[in-house]
């Protein structure tokens, strides 16, 4: 209950403060005033922020200078390092596509080798199977041949 009162004392002596300050008369923010002691660097324009200004206006514009012609310097590189990107961006993208299609023909020959392996190997399995057959009904000739091999069935 101590912090109630203290409370109500803060609130209403931060509403005095504002009451207050409004209450001060307007100045002309463009009335003359006292020079400062030292320059703060941000002076309306005056002729003594002019000629403080003056004294280095030379390197200030040499400085300028020098920074745009090596941004203007720099841009051009970019460009021309741009320029060359490009060209080497658009020869890894056809040495890709070339070895991609180089791949899928590697690729494709594969799987027909495979299916070719495959339709041998089933066709050996089927040959098997009729020999077995044979053999189990009695055919001691189908007995005693060997057994299919897929390399000659290709």
């Amino acid at each position: 209950m101590r912090i109630l009162p203290l409370l109500i004392a803060g609130a209403m002596l931060g509403g005095a403060i504002p009451a207050t300050a409004q209450e001060a008369p307007a100045q002309d923010p463009n009335a003359p005033r006292a020079p400062l002691p030292h320059d703060r660097g941000y002076d309306k324009d005056s002729p003594r922020t002019e000629a403080i200004d003056a004294a280095g206006r030379p390197g200030v514009e040499a400085a300028n200078r020098a920074a745009l012609d090596q941004s203007n310097m720099q841009a051009a590189v970019q460009a021309d390092v741009q320029q060359a990107d490009t060209a080497q961006y658009q020869a890894d993208v056809a040495a890709y596509r070339r070895a991609m299609r180089a791949h899928h023909r590697r690729i494709a020959r594969q799987d027909a080798r495979y299916a070719r392996q495959e339709r041998a190997y089933a066709d050996a399995m089927a040959d098997w199977r009729l020999q077995v057959a044979a053999c189990k009904r009695g055919n001691s000739a189908a007995c005693n041949a060997p057994t299919p091999d897929p390399a000659n069935y290709r």
